[in-house]
């Protein structure tokens, strides 16, 4: 569909808008990193120092939030991608993601991803931050971290969402099969 040059300067108006709002947004909940991931502008960030730690290409990869996806349906996902449940750590409890012992992931290179869910914003070994997520975002010597969302970029453990996440951590050789 062709739009005359007036409807396109309209649409580019109110793109930029919306772009700008989700922007703010983002940075308010201490998210735009993630978010300018998502979108595919995250080298507009100030590149960060490379950190000295690094974690094991297999290690654990742990799941934590609320989920309605059957734990039998997560280990055939991973399955599917020809990694062993072995590796796979579940939180899927809201009550259990709050009491989870987050630092034991801190410097320890056996984990090597996690991907979130809905978790609750106060939980032990949020020291300080407005979230664990923020935390261990921000925070030195935490494995990497992927949230999981849905198309409104609310916080949501999908079969979809994880098979993405799991695709895209494979494809860049982040996750050693």
């Amino acid at each position: 569909m062709k739009i005359s040059h007036n409807e396109f300067y309209e649409v580019l108006t109110q793109a930029a808008f919306q772009l700008q709002r989700n922007l703010k947004e983002a940075y308010d909940n201490d998210y735009l990193e993630g978010y300018l991931s998502e979108i595919g502008m995250s080298d507009l960030l100030p590149s960060k120092e490379e950190s000295f730690y690094e974690t094991f290409p297999d290690g654990k990869i742990v799941i934590i939030g609320d989920s309605s996806v059957k734990t039998n349906d997560i280990y055939g996902i991973f399955k599917s991608y020809g990694l062993s449940k072995d590796r796979v750590e579940l939180v899927l409890d809201y009550n259990e993601a709050e009491k989870y012992q987050y630092k034991k992931m801190n410097y320890n290179p056996n984990y090597r991803l996690v991907l979130f869910g809905p978790v609750p914003h106060s939980t032990k070994g949020n020291s300080g931050s407005s979230s664990i997520l923020s935390e261990m975002e921000n925070e030195e010597g935490y494995p990497k971290v992927v949230r999981l969302t849905n198309s409104h970029n609310k916080l949501k453990i999908t079969k979809t969402n994880l098979k993405m996440a799991l695709q895209k951590e494979i494809a860049q050789e982040y996750i050693e099969i």
